[in-house]
């Protein structure tokens, strides 16, 4: 089922690029499973870095329970995209991960954003030649959980907190780590 994950609401664009004085609701994105509201608010961390990257606390919530909340996040669009390089850590479902990029090569195979979960599981996002999709990693299967087409995302079987992460990956701008570096160009 194809799903376009368009947030129904979102913060000004003005309010949305510029950093979180506040914890505060920024956008709303309706889904199968509910609407996850995304709140943005200034990170935890008091370092010099931290401060002068905006970094930021992101909580994707669902009926009020929060799926989704990423510690040291940052701006939408290159502050993300540049955090994920250097690795980011929060919890899905009250798991702990960590999230790293891999590759800004040509060849889509070496695309990546890879959540590394503390109960084993890994879910990524990958670059194929025509498409994204995200895969679940469990024990040495891999499962094709959603895969990106022209009018959005044809989705299976997707549990409340891997469809966070497919919000999270699309409302942020992280699936531009994704595309092709000639793509920025042309």
């Amino acid at each position: 089922m194809p799903s376009l994950l368009q947030p129904s609401w979102r913060a000004p664009w003005r309010t949305w690029l510029q950093p979180a004085h506040s914890r505060d609701r920024h956008a709303e994105i309706p889904t199968a499973h509910g609407t996850y509201t995304l709140f943005r608010e200034p990170g935890p961390r008091l370092t010099a870095d931290a401060k002068a990257d905006a970094w930021e606390r992101w909580q994707f919530l669902l009926g009020g329970e929060t799926v989704l909340e990423i510690d040291d996040a940052a701006l939408p669009g290159y502050g993300i995209r540049r955090r994920l390089r250097h690795g980011v850590h929060g919890g899905l479902d009250g798991v702990p991960f960590t999230a790293r990029t891999a590759g800004r090569s040509l060849l889509p195979g070496r695309r990546g954003i890879r959540f590394t979960l503390d109960d084993g599981r890994i879910l990524s996002f990958t670059a194929r030649p025509l498409h994204l999709r995200l895969v679940r990693e469990t024990g040495g299967e891999d499962e094709v959980l959603a895969r990106s087409r022209a009018s959005g995302w044809e989705t299976h079987r997707l549990d409340r907190g891997e469809l966070a992460l497919l919000c999270f990956v699309t409302l942020s701008g992280a699936d531009q780590l994704l595309r092709s570096p000639l793509q920025q160009i042309l």
